[in-house]
């Protein structure tokens, strides 16, 4: 995964998209100009111990264990023995941002938005991630997934929207969701319609 998921690029467009803010704040300018070190492997001696430095250095790092895993690090799971040390303390980093966002400047949140790594909200980009995998799925076979065995990812996503059904129907699914499922079931309705076409 390089190009657009590489450091440089997303410093560079980070760096752009900072400098037409109206507002550029001092406390910005030394997170980028360490975000650019870092994407060009420099380590300035001036920027070496610098909170700036380390938070891009944690960054990097977290970024990299997506690129190399395709996932986000955890930073509990339930069996924590099975989780090492490094990833645990990477998610507990990305919790720490999203917890202290008003404490942040304003180049670390153009640049934690546009990383692909990192999610404001996990858990609803992980429901959204389902909610696509179901309409993809939708599109591709004209019905909704079903506990089919011998297909375990359509099993798996079976399981989920039937999770989502029974909340949608309990009351308990979040409004922005529940406006969503309506949705997902008249798509798959339309396209047996036009199958009869």
């Amino acid at each position: 995964m390089t190009g657009t998921t590489s450091h440089e690029f997303l410093s560079a467009r980070a760096a752009a998209l900072w400098r037409l803010e109206d507002h550029l704040d001092p406390r910005s300018a030394s997170y980028a100009e360490a975000d650019q070190a870092g994407a060009g492997g420099d380590d300035p001696a001036g920027l070496r111990s610098s909170r700036a430095m380390n938070w891009v250095r944690a960054l990097g790092a977290y970024e990299e264990f997506w690129r190399e895993t395709g996932r986000t690090p955890r930073e509990n799971t339930r069996n924590r023995a099975s989780l090492p040390a490094a990833e645990r303390r990477l998610g507990e980093w990305a919790r720490y941002q999203r917890r202290f966002e008003d404490g942040l400047s304003r180049y670390q949140e153009i640049r934690l938005d546009i990383s692909p790594a990192f999610a404001w909200d996990p858990h609803h980009q992980s429901w959204q991630q389902h909610f696509d995998s179901c309409t993809r799925h939708v599109t591709a076979t004209g019905q909704l997934p079903y506990l089919n065995a011998a297909d375990p990812s359509e099993f798996a996503l079976a399981r989920w929207l039937g999770r989502q059904l029974r909340q949608l129907q309990t009351g308990t699914l979040l409004p922005d969701r529940a406006d969503k499922l309506p949705e997902l079931l008249t798509m798959k309705n339309r396209l047996i319609d036009t199958d009869w076409i």
